[in-house]
């Protein structure tokens, strides 16, 4: 069975890598008109959707050429295409902390342990 389930992780892992690469020739295509200060030009599909991602994000304009409210999901998007994600810590319950820092953590522990400063020895030595 096991080697089913790896035979069809490549199946999947082949399609993504096909569905990859047909979207982005697809993307290349210039195909979409946009607006431009001289007038309309053609553009790629990708150049097109960033345009509107753009627009999405910054409110889009109406007929009278006032803009909506902006998309905040779109502009964190944006940010973070163009800056990168923000690493995420996680606070308080082990469980959820990072194989890393579980050793560390743990490797910390048996440290104190050994050398007689676990939680347990800490309140006679400072009573002493």
């Amino acid at each position: 069975m096991e080697d089913e389930e790896k035979k069809a992780h490549g199946r999947k892992c082949v399609a993504g890598k096909l569905l990859t690469s047909y979207l982005t020739d697809i993307a290349r295509e210039v195909t979409e008109g946009v607006d431009a200060p001289d007038g309309v030009r053609m553009a790629t599909k990708a150049e097109a959707a960033a345009r509107k991602m753009w627009e999405m994000a910054l409110g889009e304009k109406d007929l009278d050429g006032v803009r909506g409210k902006p998309d905040k999901a779109m502009l964190s998007l944006i940010f973070e295409r163009l800056e990168g994600k923000a690493p995420q810590t996680v606070a308080g319950d082990p469980s959820k902390m990072s194989v890393a820092g579980r050793v560390k953590a743990e490797g910390k522990k048996r440290i104190n342990k050994a050398g007689g400063l676990d939680a347990g020895d800490r309140g006679t030595e400072a009573d002493s």
